[in-house]
């Protein structure tokens, strides 16, 4: 086991004395090269978990242990262990991203380190094109794949990434996702800290939802989506992103992005809903529409809301 995360609670006071609990009470473990997703939106207390794995924050109870040692009595340890990409942009100045990947590499590794390893690198991801460009010149998406790079050039034991494909075009981030599971069959381990559940889904072992600093659900994808597994969900996209839907009565819970709109429903609405979908494209109100099984972002809008979630 590469982490085993005992009850953690933390707790920050207010200037008024009012305590916030960001933490309560969180358990879980990783195992050796598993991808471990950590899901919730901005505020959920992720990062605040993160920090306390990483030494830079102590919990007010519980304890985290790292390759069986513990991080409150070693917290310095615990750093040489992780590596992070954090969630924020890396400032890159004048360095161009090889130099960057390079001096992160020897910084880690120090005589030992193998220069191909960053050519491997940006091959693998297509950076070829912005690898000696200066930092300051280089769009977010090219940042972005600089900070992984430079968090896996020679990654530690436990691999932290905070939202690694913020920013990243669709094509590289598919290379990213090969890359990351490339890093577990040497038995890095990995902790993917993100709000984006559709991609999580795709590249996970494990996951746990956190939601005001409490784990809702943890297990594989399949466990996860048990929670409504005798739910279906139905994905619309609408003619205009404006368009002023209304969502059937029997819904359970949805969700809109733009002009794309999703709802759960229960399979014996099936028909009821087909039939109310086939009125929608009729009344040129919707292009088109798919019913399919629940994913794990029907389980995290299930468990983390009750009301339309309008993200325009």
């Amino acid at each position: 086991m590469i982490l085993d995360v005992k009850g953690v609670t933390k707790i920050y006071t207010g200037s008024n004395k009012s305590q916030n609990i960001v933490n309560d009470n969180l358990s879980f473990h990783i195992n050796e090269g598993e991808i471990f997703g950590l899901l919730g939106q901005n505020g959920a207390g992720k990062t605040t978990l993160v920090n306390q794995i990483l030494g830079l924050v102590t919990p007010n109870s519980g304890d985290i242990h790292l390759l069986g040692e513990s991080v409150l009595a070693s917290p310095v340890r615990a750093r040489t262990i992780c590596s992070v990409q954090p969630q924020s942009q890396v400032p890159l100045g004048f360095l161009t991203p090889k130099q960057a990947v390079t001096l992160m590499g020897k910084m880690r590794a120090g005589k030992h380190f193998d220069a191909t390893r960053v050519d491997a690198l940006f091959e693998a991801l297509s950076m070829g094109e912005w690898a000696n460009i200066e930092g300051e010149k280089l769009s977010g998406g090219a940042k972005r794949l600089t900070a992984f790079c430079m968090a896996v050039v020679v990654p530690g034991r436990l691999v932290i990434l905070d939202e690694p494909t913020n920013d990243v075009d669709p094509v590289r981030r598919r290379y990213l996702w090969q890359v990351i599971r490339d890093l577990t069959k040497n038995g890095t381990s990995v902790i993917l800290v993100t709000h984006n559940v559709v991609e999580a889904e795709k590249a996970v072992d494990r996951v746990a939802i956190i939601d005001q600093g409490k784990f809702i659900t943890q297990g594989t994808p399949s466990e996860v989506k048990r929670a409504v597994s005798d739910q279906l969900r139905i994905e619309l996209n609408l003619a205009q992103a404006f368009t002023d839907l209304e969502v059937p009565t029997w819904a359970l819970s949805s969700h809109r992005n733009g002009a794309r709109l999703m709802f759960s429903i229960d399979q014996a609405d099936v028909l009821a809903t087909i039939d109310w979908a086939k009125v929608q494209v009729d009344q040129g109100l919707i292009i088109d529409y798919s019913l399919s099984p629940t994913t794990i972002e029907d389980v995290y809008i299930e468990l983390t809301s009750q009301k339309v979630v309008d993200s325009k």
